[in-house]
């Protein structure tokens, strides 16, 4: 049983909900214990940042932010929870070819299937600032957020043409659907 010392030297029982010194000690002691042992675990599984943006930037040929390149992996893996396994063999399969940019490695043997669809994801990801497919007049999809601002899109204009910050065809443009013929 844990006691309490009050200021005059009197020892009392604790009373309930209060966790005794000695207690609280023992649990940040056990804490402290396990915190190196978790965080080693979750490096494992968790990809590496640097890792993510190097293959952002090999993909796209442009400097990635690292921060972007895993907000565009974490929604890709919202959307498909293979995703994390098709990048590692995506970053294992450039590892192996020695490609330093995608020119090199779009033409290499093997680069199909799951490896060449997950790069084709990354990539899209990163030019589009999305992932998913939108469903027109629906309030339901897939799409998840990545960035507006931060879109490979806007980058290729960007000495001419300023990010758009609003609509350019009006209030509420997007209630009707286009005119087909």
């Amino acid at each position: 049983m844990d006691y309490f010392i009050k200021a005059g030297g009197a020892a009392t029982r604790p009373t309930a909900g209060v966790m005794s010194r000695r207690k609280f000690l023992g649990t940040t002691a056990a804490l402290l214990a396990v915190t190196p042992v978790a965080s080693r675990a979750f490096a494992k599984t968790a990809p590496a940042q640097t890792d993510v943006a190097n293959l952002a930037s090999l993909l796209t040929g442009k400097d990635v932010n690292a921060a972007l390149a895993m907000r565009a992996q974490a929604a890709l893996t919202e959307n498909n929870p293979d995703f994390p396994a098709n990048m590692d063999a995506l970053q294992e399969f450039v590892a192996q070819s020695g490609a330093t940019d995608i020119e090199a490695l779009k033409d290499m043997p093997g680069f199909e299937g799951s490896i060449r669809q997950t790069a084709q994801d990354m990539i899209s990801a990163l030019y589009l600032g999305y992932v998913g497919t939108p469903k027109g007049q629906s309030a339901v999809d897939d799409v998840k957020f990545v960035t507006f601002t931060e879109a490979l899109t806007f980058q290729l204009t960007h000495d001419y043409t300023p990010i758009p910050s609003y609509s350019r065809w009006g209030t509420d443009y997007w209630v009707e659907l286009p005119k087909t013929n």
